[in-house]
C-alpha cells in the first residue's frame, strides 16, 4: 500500500500516526483516524469482571498491543489542522490515498492494512526482539548485508504473526511443520533452518503450553516417531486452544507412549 509520510520517516516511524485520506468525490472533504502501536502488551481479560471474561477473544485476540481508533476514518475540519496536531503530539502524519470514505465497512479493511503495514515498518526500524534474533539466526558465513536483509525478513514476520489471532497461527505452525518435515528428510537444510526459524518466531507469541520447542524438535526427527509426535504436538496445541482438557490429557498420554 501506498502510505505517504507528510510527517515522519517511513523508514523509521514512531508507532503513533495520523493516517488521513481525501474523499474521492469531494476532495475537500478530511477523514483521518489514529494507529497506536503500544510499547507493552495489553491482556483485556486482566481488566474485565470475570463473568465477561468469557465473552472476550482468547489468546492473541484479546491483545492490544496494535490499533486503530477510529476504526473507520472519521471527518476532520481541515488539513491544516491534522499538520498542527501531528507537530504538537510529535506523531507521524501519513496521506493514504484518496478514497470514497461514504464506505465505512470497505475503510475499515483499509485500516486494518494500513496499521498492518505500519506496524510491520516500524519493527523493522525498532531495537531487534532477542528472541527473535535467536531464532532467525543467520547461517555461518552469511556477510553484513545478507544478515540485515535476513534480520528484517524475520522482523516483519514477528509483527505479522503477532497480529494474528491464535487459530491462524496454530494453521500457520502446521503449514510451517509439513515445511519442515519434508526438508528434514530430504536434507534440505536451508529450508528447513527457514522453516524452524518462523515456528520460533510464532513460538514467542503462544503460551508457552503449546509445547512449540518439542514440536520443533519432533518435525525434524527424521524417524517415523519423530513424525507421530509432530503430529500429536500440533493436535495437542489445537485441544488446548479449544479448551478441550480431556483430548489434552489423552494426547499427553499418547505422546509419552509414542516417545518412549
Amino acid at each position: 500500500m501506498d502510505l505517504a509520510f507528510e510527517r515522519g520517516e517511513a523508514s523509521a516511524p514512531r508507532g503513533h500516526a495520523l493516517v488521513y485520506f481525501r474523499d474521492s468525490v469531494n476532495p475537500d472533504s478530511i477523514a483521518a483516524t489514529y494507529l497506536i502501536l503500544l510499547p507493552v502488551t495489553v491482556d483485556l481479560q486482566k481488566y474485565v469482571p470475570p463473568f465477561l471474561a468469557g465473552q472476550l477473544p482468547m489468546g492473541s485476540e484479546a491483545d492490544l498491543s496494535a490499533f486503530a481508533f477510529p476504526p473507520a476514518p472519521e471527518a476532520v475540519e481541515s488539513y491544516d489542522y491534522l499538520v498542527a496536531v501531528a507537530e504538537a503530539r510529535g506523531d507521524d502524519l501519513i496521506f493514504a490515498g484518496n478514497r470514497s470514505l461514504s464506505d465505512a465497512t470497505n475503510m475499515m479493511g483499509v485500516i486494518a492494512e494500513i496499521l498492518t503495514e505500519y506496524g510491520q515498518r516500524y519493527q523493522i526500524s525498532a531495537p531487534s526482539n532477542p528472541e527473535l534474533t535467536e531464532a532467525g539466526a543467520v547461517p555461518d558465513g552469511a556477510d553484513g548485508s545478507e544478515q540485515a536483509e535476513l534480520t528484517s525478513a524475520y522482523a516483519v514476520d514477528d509483527v505479522v504473526y503477532a497480529m494474528m489471532n491464535e487459530a491462524d497461527q496454530l494453521n500457520e505452525l502446521t503449514k510451517l511443520t509439513g515445511r519442515l518435515r519434508f526438508a528434514a528428510e530430504g536434507g534440505d537444510d536451508e529450508t528447513a533452518g527457514e522453516a524452524t526459524a518462523h515456528m520460533r518466531a510464532i513460538a514467542i507469541h503462544v503460551a508457552d503450553n503449546r509445547n512449540i520447542d518439542s514440536l520443533i524438535d519432533a518435525a525434524l526427527d527424521k524417524t517415523e516417531v519423530g513424525g507421530k509426535l509432530a503430529q500429536l504436538y500440533l493436535e495437542r496445541a489445537y485441544a488446548l486452544y479449544r479448551e478441550d482438557y480431556l483430548r489434552v490429557k489423552a494426547l499427553d498420554e499418547d505422546i509419552e507412549r509414542t516417545g518412549a
